[in-house]
C-alpha cells in the first residue's frame, strides 16, 4: 500500500517491517485486524493497519453500514515505541529497534 501524507511517500513494499500485531487474521470476520509497524529508508516510522467492518479501520458504505478498510499513519519514534509496548511486541525486537530509548 502506498499513501502520500504531508508530501511524503509511505510505501509498505519499500519500507522495513519492524513488528506486527495480528489478533484476528480471518478476513471474513468483522473483527479482522492486522497492524504492522514499518520504518522507511529515511528512518521514519509508520503504522499500516487494516481491519474489518467492526474495527477502527472500518469505512462507511454507500447506503449505510460499514466495510473493512486500511490506512497508514506516520508515527514519531516515541509513538512507535509506545505502540510496541501497548501491543506486547517481543522485547528483543523492541530493544533492537529502540534500545537507546529504554532504561536498563
Amino acid at each position: 500500500m502506498q499513501r502520500v501524507i504531508d508530501r511524503k511517500l509511505y510505501d509498505t513494499d519499500r519500507a522495513e517491517q519492524i513488528a506486527q500485531h495480528a489478533p484476528n487474521t480471518d478476513r471474513g470476520d468483522f473483527y479482522y485486524l492486522i497492524e504492522t509497524l514499518y520504518k522507511t529508508s529515511g528512518g521514519e516510522y509508520f503504522l499500516h493497519g487494516e481491519g474489518g467492518a467492526a474495527t477502527k479501520y472500518a469505512k462507511p458504505c454507500n447506503g449505510g453500514g460499514t466495510t473493512g478498510g486500511a490506512e497508514i499513519k506516520p508515527l514519531n519514534e516515541e509513538a512507535a515505541l509506545d505502540w510496541c509496548e501497548e501491543h506486547g511486541i517481543d522485547g528483543e525486537i523492541v530493544v533492537d529497534e529502540f534500545g537507546h530509548l529504554i532504561e536498563t
